[in-house]
């Protein structure tokens, strides 16, 4: 599975046909995103010290919006999906342009459901939290960075239910799972999510890149793939 560059060329849109629009800002929901909307970059929303939204691109490289000066999110630290472009001349803000960090104009913006990793309830792991099939899908919005792990995963959504994501701690220390619990809802039509998990209770890689196994139960079977990983500043 190898990670594409994530922000496609700003102005170069990604559009995906899928079912709906739903979105979730709230850890205790499990709704999941389902219509990309053309967005060309995923992200992390965060506050500089000086109150202004800042956009995490991947471990090293801050965006500065221009056209957004605090998180629709309030306070709360989320993975987003935004689309962003090169600010045109009149956008600076009176020519205000921020020091060493890359200026963008968001177009478009909506956070990924974003969850810690689950507790482990070790063999009943599948009872606690299902073992109904699912894909991980090979795009750019599957992609281990700034601390989180974001899955782009296919699935069939049929009547509406809301699926149940969580990712959990294997045999150990550096083995993942991603569990789905469809709550019956297994027909329909195939659509595609994403989800993000925090990954602060991996062991301290201490500045080093070390490897994690994501594993899940596919549609042929178990499957699974390493992520490079390195514990976030």
């Amino acid at each position: 599975m190898k990670k594409t560059l994530k922000l496609l060329g700003i102005g170069l849109v990604v559009f995906t046909t899928i079912i709906s629009l739903q979105s979730c800002l709230k850890d205790n929901d499990d709704d999941y995103y389902y219509y990309y909307n053309g967005a060309n970059a995923l992200v992390t929303l965060k506050t500089s010290s000086k109150g202004h939204l800042l956009l995490q691109l991947d471990d090293s490289t801050l965006l500065y919006p221009v056209n957004m000066s605090t998180s629709p999110y309030g306070s709360k630290e989320v993975r987003a999906l935004v689309r962003i472009r090169d600010p045109k001349d009149n956008e600076l803000n009176n020519g205000i342009v921020a020091d060493g960090l890359r200026n963008v104009y968001v177009t478009w913006i909506d956070s990924v459901r974003t969850k810690p990793i689950a507790r482990s309830y070790g063999l009943k792991n599948d009872s606690a939290y299902g073992k109904d099939p699912l894909d991980v899908l090979n795009s750019w919005m599957t992609v281990v960075e700034d601390g989180y792990l974001t899955v782009n995963f296919r699935t069939y959504f049929g009547d509406g239910t809301v699926h149940v994501l969580n990712l959990v701690k294997g045999s150990s220390p550096y083995e993942l799972v991603l569990h789905q619990d469809a709550k019956g809802d297994n027909g329909g039509r195939l659509g595609d999510g994403i989800i993000a998990f925090r990954l602060d209770s991996l062991p301290d890689t201490n500045g080093k890149i070390d490897t994690f196994t994501l594993k899940w139960n596919s549609y042929d079977g178990e499957r699974s793939h390493q992520f490079k990983y390195r514990t976030r500043k």
